[in-house]
């Protein structure tokens, strides 16, 4: 009888953009799950492969810069390499960057596990004139050290011999900094010893507290009985700078070791180049107009590649819908009408969404892997700091103005958990496109020359709505400390097309999985609520919820018509003008909200105009671009909110979020119309 080989786990931890998720991609291929961790919205990835009769787990640690408990992404790393004890750590390093991207390293030696140090991006450091003596530094940190170049697919099979060799012969001989100069560690270690539970970790629970880590002071303290916690509190009250001590010996060792293994061969070229490049891209006043004429160009060529594909779905769908129709007649209405009614325009949505989505991606990919997103984070930091946030932020704040689908996906360049939290839910109140062209309509027939007026006191009212957004979420929905923006600005580079599509491809699959699912499901509930066979949506189900709710909205200037109006604003947003027409009785060509989804039913404009001017106040229509600018944002981008952070409870609260908060807006815009008019 054969005895079950064990399967052994292999962490990938590091700085962001050191190369851990290319390297995943490359060991786990397409056996990879993609989820959450407990409890938290930062996306979990593990994988498994098999090599020499043997099943390896590999789990994507968080991006992080230390194990200190200053982020959700640290409290995760560090949770999950104390608790799971992974047989191989593998730290990532830039080997072009190589003393910041040791600090973590020197926390791993205190936890005493098996950890190897990949050096990743070695063909950077070589156009950097960096030559690295691996095998002395080998010696220096007495662990394995691996050369790679990941996205070149070299060094992969050498960190994989590695870690079989590691798990053979247990913890390494890690060398690190010695504390044992300072008094503070001594008196600390000499009181603390034996007293802290796990002795693995002790001396890094000792360095944790002199750091001032709140978490582990807390589990001192739980374990220690009363003369002890207050020994130790006056010896930690001697050190109110211990975490400048600690970092400052981390990094004399760091720069003692990068002393005998770092040498520059050949001239500085390239590094001048990239100082050149950066006067202007990082310059204060020419470094933002340049990122604005990039982000444009961007998400120009987003659409560029998403454009044939959403031409030829959308030009198609009619189509389709209008040739099942004849070929099926009268036969099974019903069921033909879920189908071309209610499927065929969902799942037309849904693959223009992926077209545009990965459009995106493959965008930011190629901006990310060069090094620009970085200069632009740098860039916009003290401005994005005014609102709480930092300069990550910035890039799906603009893009939005675009598409508020690009504004969600681009928050993923934003590695606090926190911050992208806040942000996410920000960038669905900045107006996209789409949204304009409902807004000049209605402000046009009511309000003629004033529109310029209302179009600033929506502005205006963003601005606020975005900055009182901003504050209920880091002071309430996501508390915590402010955090400065923590990065390196990574040397330019050619992108790695291989990487890039590599990227791409993950986050495609993950969009197809959850996003285009949601897309086509809340397209059917709401083809079967809004759903007549004669076109007559008065007699809908949707209609009678408008009514329903009619003498609440009403109080906000909203009657079920408009109301109604708002819900399709869900579906798509140029879709509202054309429900608001077929409740007017002048719509034609439509039996749902959902047909208007792929362009079937139209409207007279002229028409529609007389009838809106007769039936609705210039008060109840200004309540109605107030709410309608701030809504709920479309089909694709509450998918996306979701697809991102694959959570329903972030889906479902931010999207009732939007609901609520634009009906305020519409009630507000309301009450102050009665007064003007």
């Amino acid at each position: 009888m054969k005895t079950a080989v064990k399967t052994r786990t292999i962490a990938l931890a590091g700085q962001p953009n050191t190369g851990k998720s290319t390297v995943f991609n490359r060991l786990t291929g397409a056996h990879q799950h993609v989820g959450n961790w407990p409890g938290k919205t930062i996306e979990q990835k593990s994988g498994r492969f098999n090599r020499n009769r043997r099943e390896w787990e590999v789990v994507d640690l968080p991006g992080t810069y230390s194990l200190s408990a200053n982020s959700v992404e640290e409290r995760i790393a560090r949770d999950f390499i104390i608790g799971e004890k992974p047989d191989v750590l593998v730290v990532m390093a830039d080997a072009s960057q190589l003393e910041r991207s040791l600090y973590l390293l020197t926390e791993m030696k205190l936890l005493q596990a098996p950890v190897i140090l990949a050096l990743n991006m070695m063909d950077v450091a070589a156009d950097q004139g960096k030559e690295i003596n691996t095998a002395l530094l080998e010696e220096q940190l007495g662990i394995p050290v691996v050369p790679m170049t990941a996205s070149k697919n070299r060094g992969l099979d050498e960190l994989l011999v590695a870690a079989e060799k590691t798990v053979e012969e247990g913890r390494n001989n890690h060398r690190g900094p010695d504390f044992t100069e300072f008094d503070v560690y001594n008196s600390l270690k000499s009181l603390l010893n034996g007293k802290l539970g796990d002795p693995n970790r002790e001396n890094w629970m000792i360095v944790k507290l002199i750091e001032g880590d709140e978490e582990v002071y807390k589990t001192a303290r739980e374990r220690l009985d009363r003369d002890d916690r207050n020994r130790m509190e006056m010896i930690l009250n001697d050190y109110d700078d211990g975490q400048l001590i600690m970092a400052g010996a981390r990094y004399s060792w760091i720069n003692e070791v990068l002393t005998s293994v770092l040498k520059r061969t050949g001239d500085l070229k390239k590094e001048k180049k990239d100082s050149s490049l950066d006067k202007y891209a990082t310059h204060p006043f020419f470094g933002k107009i340049l990122a604005f004429f990039i982000l444009i160009i961007a998400f120009g060529a987003a659409m560029i590649v998403a454009g044939p594909v959403m031409g030829i779905v959308m030009g198609s769908a009619p189509l389709l819908a209008e040739q099942m129709r004849t070929i099926f007649g009268d036969s099974l209405p019903w069921y033909i009408a879920l189908v071309t009614d209610g499927l065929i325009p969902g799942l037309s949505v849904a693959v223009c969404m992926l077209a545009y989505i990965i459009g995106i991606y493959t965008v930011f990919g190629i901006l990310e892997d060069v090094g620009y997103l970085s200069r632009l984070a740098y860039l916009f930091d003290r401005s994005m700091n005014r609102v709480g946030l930092h300069g990550k932020s910035f890039m799906p704040l603009l893009m939005s103005f675009g598409c508020n689908i690009a504004g969600v996906t681009g928050t993923r360049v934003i590695d606090s958990w926190r911050q992208r939290m806040v942000t996410l839910v920000m960038v669905s109140i900045i107006p996209c496109l789409a949204l304009w062209s409902v807004v000049s309509f209605m402000g046009a027939i009511f309000f003629g020359s004033g529109m310029p007026l209302v179009i600033l006191s929506l502005l205006v009212v963003m601005v606020f709505h975005l900055a009182f957004t901003s504050v209920l979420m880091r002071k309430f929905i996501v508390p915590g400390e402010a955090m400065g923006l923590i990065m390196e600005l990574p040397p330019y580079h050619k992108p790695n097309w291989k990487t890039v599509f590599s990227h791409v491809w993950v986050q495609a699959k993950a969009f197809v999985k959850r996003a285009v699912t949601l897309i086509t499901l809340l397209s059917l509930i709401i083809w079967a609520l809004s759903y007549q066979k004669d076109g007559n949506m008065e007699n809908s189900i949707l209609a009678a919820i408008g009514r329903f709710f009619d003498p609440v909205t009403s109080l906000l200037g909203l009657d079920w018509k408009l109301l109604i109006a708002l819900m399709a604003a869900m579906i798509a947003k140029e879709a509202s003008m054309s429900v608001i027409a077929v409740l007017y009785g002048l719509g034609a060509g439509a039996n749902s909200i959902t047909s208007f989804m792929i362009g079937e039913g139209g409207y007279e404009a002229a028409t529609l105009t007389g009838t809106l001017l007769q039936s609705v106040s210039p008060a109840s229509a200004l309540a109605f671009i107030f709410a309608f600018f701030f809504s709920i944002p479309c089909l694709g981008t509450v998918a996306t909110i979701y697809s991102e952070t694959k959570s329903w409870k972030w889906t479902a609260g931010s999207s009732l979020y939007y609901i609520v908060t634009s009906l305020i807006a519409g009630g507000l815009a309301y009450r102050v119309g009665l007064l003007i008019f």
